[in-house]
């Protein structure tokens, strides 16, 4: 049998299986009756992103990217995330019209210093390198915004063309004032990113008060003085991952960890990476000062051993407790206690679900967005 005679249904069902854009371009050029199958194909993909997997609703980008933007316009109707890789062969009237055109496009993720996103009606999902609120038709529908290079101070002045915002991924660079800008009533998700001169102070936990309902926060910290006012709880947070970067300044970081756990009575899972000073007599200490910890991470904290396993077993048979623990020598466990959970990097993560797709994750795999279930 000739390829050409075999059913179209066949022949679409295969075609859901190639994700790659420029072999979905290939199989396009071949002919007529194989142009209709592919444009019926890439009419289900809802994601055309710059990472490898297989979907069938997904489509990605082969590196390196040099395909015309004329295709998107051909093959592309019913998007809901969009992804403009820094390499992608652009025509930029040609891009403008592809997302102009994209009704269903709720999400858009550009390395372009064009704003693009000043295109697009229904955006509620923004990845870009720096954000300027005046690009959006809309600001007020964004409710997941990740910002590559930024300040606290420029926060400050976009936040309150932000009220819906939930999740908030954010890498602060240079010197920076502590936020005293609008409060982030609706923000769930914080992922914050802090790279400081000497001098100042490391201010993510600071940023952290002016977020009350705040649930979840990924921290990664490139600082030895830390700025928070431990007199202010926060009952909201029950999901804390602390990525020290390999600080190490022995009891001042000690004393300084302490004195904040105390702000998250109600915390209930923990991380603490790649800190050097953490030891077994920590862990002990630990919990204790959390009542109400179920998950304690300790990973890359090489001064960790089975002894602090052995306590915290003890400890929870003695006061009733469910606590699991991790660290270097058990983190295998880690895959078949959250068969669910997420480690690797991806563009976007399916879910509204911090557990399953930020705290098991180091902070550079986090993804831009995650998805609700519901689109």
């Amino acid at each position: 049998m000739l390829i050409n005679e075999i059913p179209d249904d066949c022949l679409l069902a295969i075609f859901d299986y190639i994700n790659n854009l420029k072999d979905l371009i290939n199989c396009y050029k071949v002919c007529i009756k194989w142009s209709n199958l592919i444009i019926k194909r890439t009419k289900k993909a809802k994601y055309l992103i710059d990472d490898r997997g297989y979907s069938f609703d997904t489509v990605y980008y082969p590196k390196p990217c040099l395909i015309e933007s004329t295709w998107l316009i051909k093959l592309f109707t019913n998007l809901i995330i969009a992804e403009l890789p820094f390499k992608f062969n652009l025509a930029v009237e040609n891009v403008i019209e592809f997302v102009s055109k994209q009704e269903s496009l709720r999400g858009l993720i550009s390395c372009n210093l064009e704003p693009i996103e000043r295109y697009c009606d229904n955006l509620e999902m923004l990845s870009v390198i720096y954000f300027n609120p005046n690009n959006l038709r809309n600001s007020s529908s964004i409710k997941q915004l990740d910002v590559r290079s930024y300040s606290l101070e420029e926060l400050k002045r976009v936040a309150h063309y932000l009220p819906n915002l939930e999740k908030l991924k954010i890498q602060i660079n240079g010197p920076n004032n502590p936020y005293d800008g609008p409060v982030l009533e609706k923000l769930k998700i914080l992922e914050f990113s802090y790279f400081c001169y000497p001098e100042n102070n490391y201010l993510g936990f600071q940023l952290m008060d002016s977020c009350p309902n705040l649930q979840s926060a990924h921290i990664l910290m490139a600082r030895d003085i830390w700025f928070f006012d431990e007199t202010l709880k926060h009952k909201c947070l029950q999901d804390l991952v602390i990525d020290f970067s390999g600080i190490d300044d022995g009891n001042d970081t000690w004393n300084n960890l302490k004195r904040l756990l105390t702000k998250y009575p109600n915390l209930k899972h923990l991380a603490l990476r790649w800190c050097g000073i953490i030891t077994d007599t920590h862990i002990e200490q630990l919990v204790h000062i959390l009542p109400n910890l179920v998950l304690l991470d300790v990973r890359k904290c090489y001064e960790v051993t089975q002894r602090a396993a052995v306590y915290i077993q003890d400890y929870c048979k003695r006061y009733g407790r469910l606590i699991k623990f991790y660290f270097d020598d058990n983190e295998h466990e880690i895959e078949s206690d959250w068969p669910q959970s997420s480690i690797k990097h991806k563009s976007i993560s399916r879910g509204f679900d911090f557990m399953k797709n930020c705290f098991f994750k180091n902070h550079v795999f986090l993804s831009r967005f995650l998805i609700p279930i519901d689109y």
